[in-house]
């Protein structure tokens, strides 16, 4: 049996490079009886808040891997989040999409709101057995102000609208959902979509079960800042 061996970030040579934004952490293992350029496979696991500090350290992270590793043949990033910024889930989206190693997600217990964004991006979607997918309308801060003025209103609204053209668009793509129900979901809270895996995979958003997390030669694990 081949042998795996781990390292911190801060002992592994190429890995110094990565520089942790104020609102995430990151750490980083890997195998160390063979050289990075020969690694085969990665995972990434991504847990907590969509931000746009974390999506750009998610960014970065893939970067290198690709560039440190150029023998890498596939990517498993595991998905945990309620979802966050509607903007950093679509650039995600784009990065995971058009990314030069091919992808497979796989929602290991929540993958709600923008995080389904970065989910229906990846090559192959997967799902752990007691996952959860929410599929909701987009939702747009007021900046905690009591009172809107008219023209502040329909600021919101086209914030809003445009946040649900992006998940309609992508539905679209990863699910056999109508458009009918597509508008209704992204209507009103209360026709918000809840589904476990076998759900899941009914309409297409998942195309089956994953049932543990997957060893690699190379492991990084971004998620919230501690501090």
């Amino acid at each position: 049996m081949k042998k795996i061996f781990t390292t911190a970030v801060t002992l592994a040579g190429w890995l110094a490079a990565f520089m942790l934004p104020a609102d995430a952490a990151l750490s980083v293992t890997q195998r160390t009886d063979i050289r990075t350029a020969k690694f085969k496979s990665a995972r990434i696991i991504f847990n907590g808040d969509i931000t746009a500090n974390k999506s750009l350290e998610f960014i970065d992270a893939l970067d290198k891997l690709h560039y440190a590793s150029p023998g890498l043949k596939e990517i498993t990033l595991y998905i945990n989040s309620y979802g966050g910024d509607m903007d950093s889930g679509y650039l995600l989206y784009q990065a995971i999409k058009n990314a030069a190693i091919p992808i497979t997600a796989v929602n290991i217990s929540m993958t709600a709101s923008s995080a389904t964004l970065m989910y229906c991006a990846a090559k192959k979607r997967l799902a752990m057995p007691l996952a959860t997918f929410l599929l909701h309308p987009a939702a747009v801060e007021n900046l905690n102000r009591q009172y809107i003025k008219p023209d502040e209103l329909a600021s919101l609204k086209q914030l809003s609208n445009k946040g649900n053209v992006i998940f309609e668009q992508i539905y679209r793509q990863c699910t056999n959902l109508n458009d009918d129900e597509i508008a209704s979901l992204l209507a009103s809270e209360s026709t918000r979509l809840l589904l476990n895996a076998g759900q899941a995979i009914e309409r297409k958003m998942a195309e089956g079960i994953s049932e543990g997390l997957a060893q690699a030669d190379i492991s990084v694990i971004v998620t919230d800042d501690k501090a």
